[in-house]
Parts: structure tokens; sequence; C-alpha cells
């Protein structure tokens, strides 16, 4: 974005969430710091129009998730931004407390960088040998092929990975107070989609990869490859979907689950 169309942005930015997070009537504790989170990001962005915005986006996409909380009428006690509750020092992105229990919100935005180099080609023939026998992924190299196949790809390794650290940070909250965990995956609908999202989705909760899963035997692989335990501990996946030019969300789904049909 240039100059003033990120200026504009930041100025839609604040009139969609400063309400909930630092208004009279906010409902996000700490939620000052988000703001100022967003603030900082910005003015790096500002400063140099070169600079990466990928912090710009994480940030607005966490507003985003609090203004979700926010407006959920069945979350009546304290919602708070990073609470600092882990003995460890550690921090789950929001704690929304309940009569009974916590809910504990992961918010992560996936966007891989789009690669359309001769190489990028041959790591895609090279990888397509290994999807499933039943499925075929096929992509067309003029048409940004190898770049839409590397993002999809390396999308999906970011879902494993953010999982596997959210889950060791949620097992300790929750040995504090019992409560579900959600992990919220944030995208703008280029890179990858809801649908690789359930086929994620389902392989974590059943154990066992969809039989329409293109990336079932790499990541199967790639598991017992790296030895990694898995706790499944996180109760549920969301998706949001938002535009990066766009401060409001035009998506979200909780929890995503794949059609039961192919299970």
């Amino acid at each position: 974005m240039t100059e003033d169309e990120l200026r504009q942005f930041a100025e839609e930015v604040r009139a969609l969430y400063h309400r909930c997070l630092i208004g009279p009537d906010r409902r996000i504790l700490r939620g000052g710091d988000l703001v100022e989170q967003f603030e900082a990001a910005l003015r790096v962005c500002l400063a140099d129009p070169r600079s990466d915005e990928r912090s710009l986006t994480e940030r607005v996409n966490e507003m985003a998730v609090a203004r979700q909380l926010a407006d959920d009428p069945h979350l009546l006690g304290a919602i708070t931004y990073e609470p600092n509750f882990l003995p460890d020092g550690r921090r789950i992105d929001f704690l929304a407390e309940r009569a009974d229990d916590n809910i504990y919100v992961e918010v992560k935005t996936v966007h891989p960088r789009a690669d359309d180099r001769e190489a990028a080609w041959g790591r895609y023939l090279r990888l397509r040998a290994h999807h499933p026998e039943n499925v075929r992924v096929v992509v067309e190299r003029e048409n940004m092929g190898a770049a839409l196949y590397g993002l999809e790809f390396a999308s999906r390794s970011h879902f494993l990975d953010y999982t596997l650290s959210f889950e060791t940070r949620l097992a300790a909250a929750k040995a504090r107070t019992q409560g579900p965990g959600i992990l919220v995956f944030c995208g703008n609908g280029f890179a990858w989609h809801r649908s690789q999202l359930e086929d994620f989705a389902d392989f974590y909760h059943v154990g066992r990869h969809r039989q329409d899963d293109p990336f079932a035997v790499m990541e199967r692989h790639d598991i017992e490859r790296r030895e990694r335990i898995i706790l499944r501990n996180v109760d549920h996946f969301a998706y949001l979907k938002r535009a990066v030019e766009q401060p409001a969300k035009t998506e979200f789904c909780c929890p995503v689950r794949g059609p039961a049909l192919f299970r």
C-alpha cells in the first residue's frame, strides 16, 4: 500500500476496532497493548515503504478476532489480550473467562511467500509424486502454478507447526483452569483456502488423514521422520478470512471440519 493508502487503512482500522479495545465500554482487557502493537507496526511501514507489512496484517487479524469475541453474546466474563497467567511467562493471545472454565484462543496468520522461479517448478514436479494415488494435484506452469502449489504446501506445514506450538502452552493453561482451546488461522483467501484447513482439522481430530487429502503422505512422513508428538488437545480450529487492504473480516467459521462423507 502507498503512504496515503496506509493512512486511510489505519483510520478505518481505528474506527472499526478501537471501541472494543480501548473505548469507554471496551470488552477486551489489555486491548491497549494490541492497539499499540498495531500503531508500532504502522509506524514501521510508514517510515519505509519497502518494509514488510506482515506484522501489520497480523495485528489487524488479532483485532478482528478480538471484535469477534467481544461481540459474542455468550461471553459475559472478562476477555483478556495476552494475559500473563502462565508461570513461565509464555502467552496465549486471548483468555475468555466463563463461570466454570476458560476459553483459550490463539490467533495465527498464515501468509507464506510466493515463489515462481524455475527451482520452484522443479520442486513441484518432485513433490507431486508423493501425493496419494487417488488424488491428482494439477497446476499450470504458465499461470503461477509453482507459486500456487508452493503456497499450499507451505501453508499446510504452518498449520502443523503453529498447532504444535500452541499445544504446549494450552496444556499448561488447562493444567491451571480447564477449558476449550481454539486456534484461529487467518488468511486472505489466496495463499490457501478453508478446504485446506478442513483437511488438516480432520486429520488432527481423528488421527488419520482424509482419503482426498493431497498432503496426507507427505505430512505423515514428516511427522514420523521428525518424531513429532501431537497432543491433540486443541478443541477447535477456526478460519478467519480478510483481504490485506480491508480492515474487516469477510468470513469467520468455527469450528472448521470437513464434509463427513470423506472422512
